[in-house]
């Protein structure tokens, strides 16, 4: 007697297939969900560790560093104070926090008084430069959410910004305001946790004095802790007061001409120049409550703006400046204290302006 076995019909493997195909449709949202949230609490404990550098950093220095040692609002003013600290003006804050964040190995041969991009002055004898030190991305300031930047400006890509808090335009000039005394605009001091010298107190005469007395002597240098602020200077509270947070490189309309630090010649799109070590990270990755949380698109600054409307729209609107992430609804922040908590992007501006300043004395309504 001859079996015959049966198999599936086309339409028996038909259904079968359209069911586990459901059952993915229906399984992945909840994986992907999964995989962010780890991500997330990744993205958290890094911001964790970063707080107890910055709070080593403080009790060992005795001051916080500053985002660069001169300038205000967006613009880099320089009244000729290049040689008056030993360290270079603009190295980032994240270079800075290395050696509490066990990476002391690069701390120790980094040439501080070079800038992040130099490729011929090892800090040590025979050992590595700047550039070769700051050559690629590190574990501690990668978020696990943040995709692989398009075009990054700088190898030593970063997923977090320094909080600078807020200033604003003025337009006469007034007594006071960062800026050159013939310049007819001025911005007012920064009132963030990471801020530069300017804001710190800094005048545009004391910065010509101090570089004619440097000149006058070339062996003089300001002193390291001049001009910068402690953790004690945080009056509205360390829990208030935000001291980092999420800075993607998600921009859109960003364009550069240096790719990974080397010159492609045309302008191309790019996501991002945030980076933890070289020359500019520090300026590109200061994020500011002025501007809203995950504002990806908008006016980006450059020298030949002079116009105080376009400037204050840069300061308010400007991505480069904006706290952003690719977390659904926010981004992470730490705070001053050291916790870390996920502010959702709807959150009133008003209160996110008085979570950026260190020293407002507002009211902070719930968040």
């Amino acid at each position: 007697m001859q079996r015959h076995i049966r198999g599936f019909t086309l339409i028996e493997l038909l259904v079968v297939i359209a069911i586990i195909a459901v059952l993915i449709g229906l399984l992945l949202p909840a994986v992907q969900k999964i995989r962010e949230a780890a991500a997330r609490a990744q993205c958290g404990n890094n911001l964790k560790q970063i707080g107890l550098a910055i709070h080593m950093h403080n009790d060992l220095v005795g001051v916080l560093p500053n985002i660069a040692l001169c300038g205000g609002g967006c613009v880099d003013f320089n009244p000729g104070m290049q040689n008056i600290w030993y360290e270079f003006r603009h190295t980032p804050v994240s270079v800075f926090l290395l050696p509490f964040l066990e990476q002391d190995t690069i701390y120790k041969q980094w040439n501080i008084n070079k800038n992040g991009n130099d490729n011929t002055t090892p800090g040590t004898p025979g050992g590595p430069t700047n550039a070769q030190l700051a050559a690629g991305p590190l574990k501690i300031f990668l978020c696990p959410s943040m995709p692989p930047p398009v075009n990054p400006v700088y190898a030593c890509y970063s997923s977090y910004g320094w909080n600078r808090g807020n200033c604003d335009v003025t337009y006469p000039r007034q007594p006071g305001d960062i800026g050159s005394p013939t310049s007819p605009y001025g911005f007012t001091r920064s009132d963030g946790v990471f801020i530069s010298a300017m804001d710190a107190g800094l005048t545009f005469e004391a910065g010509q004095a101090l570089a004619a007395k440097h000149a006058a002597n070339p062996s003089y240098w300001e002193p390291f802790t001049s001009y910068k602020i402690k953790l004690q200077s945080i009056t509205d509270g360390l829990s208030n007061t935000i001291a980092a947070g999420d800075q993607h490189s998600i921009l859109k309309g960003f364009t550069t001409t240096v790719v990974n630090g080397v010159n492609v010649g045309t302008a191309v799109p790019s996501s991002g120049p945030n980076a933890w070590g070289a020359n500019g990270g520090d300026y590109y990755s200061e994020g500011r409550t002025t501007v809203p949380m995950n504002t990806l698109e908008g006016p980006y600054y450059n020298r030949s703006i002079t116009d105080p409307a376009l400037l204050r729209d840069i300061i308010f609107k400007s991505p480069i400046y904006s706290f952003r992430s690719t977390h659904p609804g926010g981004c992470n922040f730490l705070f001053c204290d050291g916790t870390v908590r996920f502010l959702r992007q709807s959150i009133d501006m008003t209160t996110y302006r008085a979570l950026g300043s260190r020293n407002g004395g507002e009211v902070i309504s719930d968040y």
